[in-house]
């Protein structure tokens, strides 16, 4: 009996894939340097720390077309959005509570009428996703990635949407079985930490009521005075890069292993 070998592709396929397999953690990942490299160049250009606070700039692309409005969609769709949430009133409540907790937070702010008006305004639409939690029911969701109409770009669009930097998982789970107990942490408001500098917060507007208990009540504006918003495709990579300068500023033995073990 002969067989005839027609394709070398799937075989050259396979031994490729087993030598990656067999060096994983061990060879340089050329992936992983194109991400280190993009956060060193973002965290020295873009990442300040002031009165306390990292502050960062949204990561534009440079080529983006002009950013339209979306202030009638962001509108239509609010105004969506508290006719559902007034069909339940528990989770209304809840809802309006949310925002009146990031302003008093100071993850968020009033827009004031007399301002004057910025180059660049973008409203962003947000809604509602209901959570398997008891004590947070629902989380407010933005839709950076809304569009005016088909050929408009979105805010999303206009922003660099690199990866999250992250430590080899390989290299962690291998360390991690090396000891009796493991710990891990979680920074409150993770995604709300991040200070956005002021010349990018007026492209994070949205519109919620102003009497937040009554749905009748008109509009007020509001924009983010955080930087990482859940729904903008760059808040990631903004966390992890604000993470490792604050490592790389203050160093010492314990921020160097909390950076060789740190996956988020």
């Amino acid at each position: 009996m002969m067989h005839i070998l027609s394709s070398h592709t799937k075989e050259d396929y396979d031994i490729e894939r087993f030598w990656k397999l067999e060096s994983l953690g061990i060879q340089e990942n050329d992936k992983l340097n194109t991400e280190k490299q993009n956060i060193k160049e973002f965290s020295s250009t873009s990442i300040t720390y002031e009165n306390g606070k990292y502050v960062a700039k949204l990561p534009w692309i440079e080529e983006c077309p002009e950013l339209p409005t979306n202030e009638m969609i962001a509108r239509a769709r609010t105004h969506r959005v508290v006719n559902r949430l007034n069909q339940e009133p528990n989770l209304f409540k809840i809802y309006g509570d949310i925002i009146k907790e990031q302003e008093k937070r100071g993850f968020i702010e009033k827009v004031e009428e007399k301002e004057d008006e910025p180059q660049r305004i973008n409203y962003i639409p947000h809604h509602p996703v209901k959570k398997d939690s008891t004590t947070t029911p629902i989380r407010i969701v933005y839709d950076c990635s809304c569009k005016e109409n088909a050929k408009s770009p979105s805010l999303n669009d206009c922003l660099h949407s690199y990866p999250p930097i992250s430590n080899d998982i390989t290299e962690l789970l291998t360390r991690f079985r090396t000891h009796k107990f493991a710990v891990t942490t979680d920074i409150e408001k993770a995604f709300l930490q991040v200070g956005l500098h002021k010349s990018d917060r007026d492209v994070t507007r949205f519109f919620w009521l102003s009497d937040p208990t009554d749905s009748t009540s008109p509009f007020t504006v509001y924009r983010f005075k955080s930087a990482l918003l859940v729904g903008a495709t760059c808040s990631q990579f903004i966390r992890n890069a604000t993470l490792l300068k604050h490592f790389e500023e203050n160093p010492s033995p314990t921020a160097s292993r909390i950076t060789q073990d740190l996956y988020v």
